[in-house]
């Protein structure tokens, strides 16, 4: 298996972030030209592969950078793109304020999709709810189409929850169907894509049918497993698949995510032993006296960031308007 996929949305994120340095970065103009480099030197199942490896945050992106931004908006293209192999018409929105990522239309009604990415270093397993799914801005975006679906969640399935969750109870509700869709499951229908009526993924938001009652926040099995083996057999069924073949599938894309992940962690433990390698090298072409100067600023800025970080808050947020 080539191992590019891995690190391939990274290193497109930053090839890009390099030739726009000290410009604004342009982000429509390079969705545009990740599009066109998908359509032409991608594959179905290289696609496959891509989306296995997909949506994780490179950790060592500051929080809300540029190089955060657009990786995220990488990730609504390849989205936008999948839903295009799948034959739905599908487009990633250049307006973000209030509105999806991506929205397409299955059998000439449209979906609203939220492309999700995070970080394999977050502080919890799974995100928070409301970091994951609002259906209040499902709702509100469904509202601008006479001829709504529903709405989708797609996100790495590293990033789930272990038993339960209210994302499942809101992933279940009928006024408001929204399926939520790991991108392995993603590879999957592009894989089987030639085996069903595209058109008919249409019926997993079915919820009549499918979740007649919204699934109970609190279940001795958990509310994950409820959710899964309905939108699992639904699969089965619309794609024509057998369980085994579907499970398999699925199996086997855990594993080489799993591949994916270590290397992530790999490539982070190289990047710390660089950096103490570095500051080695340095400390022993240091006199004493630079030594001592060096450990005193480290010290200040390591015991004073938090009295610094109040500081400016105070300054910025408080004191702002008796400066003016």
């Amino acid at each position: 298996m080539n191992e590019k996929y891995f690190f391939e949305m990274m290193n497109i994120t930053d090839a890009q972030m390099v030739k726009q340095k000290d410009k604004n970065v342009d982000h429509e103009k390079i969705a545009n030209e990740f599009m066109r480099y998908l359509q032409q030197e991608y594959t179905d199942e290289d696609l496959c592969m891509l989306l296995v490896c997909a949506g994780f945050i490179p950790d060592l992106y500051d929080s809300d950078s540029s190089e955060e931004t657009l990786f995220s908006k990488l990730m609504e293209v390849l989205v936008a793109e999948w839903a295009n192999r799948m034959g739905y018409q599908a487009q990633f929105l250049k307006e973000k304020s209030s509105y999806e990522d991506v929205m397409f239309l299955i059998a000439g009604k449209v979906v609203v999709c939220d492309a999700k990415s995070f970080r394999l270093g977050r502080s919890q397993a799974a995100p928070n709810v409301k970091d994951f799914l609002k259906l209040e801005d499902i709702r509100k975006w469904l509202s601008r189409y006479d001829n709504g679906l529903g709405g989708m969640v797609t996100y790495p399935n590293t990033h789930e929850w272990a038993k339960g969750s209210d994302a499942y109870l809101y992933c279940s509700t009928k006024d408001c169907p929204t399926v939520m869709l790991p991108y392995i499951y993603l590879a999957l229908l592009l894989h089987f894509k030639n085996s069903f009526d595209t058109d008919d993924l249409a019926e997993l938001w079915d919820y009549d049918r499918l979740f007649p009652k919204t699934l109970p926040k609190k279940s001795v099995e958990g509310n994950r497993k409820l959710y899964w083996n309905v939108v699992n057999n639904e699969l089965i069924r619309i794609t024509g698949i057998t369980s085994d073949i579907f499970y398999s599938y699925i199996e086997n894309c855990k594993l080489i995510q799993l591949k994916c992940v270590q290397y992530n962690y790999d490539h982070i433990r190289n990047e710390k032993e660089k950096i103490i390698n570095q500051i080695r090298y340095d400390e022993k072409n240091m006199s004493e006296s630079e030594v001592r100067e060096a450990y005193a600023e480290y010290k200040i800025s390591n015991e004073t960031k938090k009295l610094d970080d109040y500081m400016k808050r105070i300054k910025d947020f408080r004191l702002k308007n008796s400066e003016e």
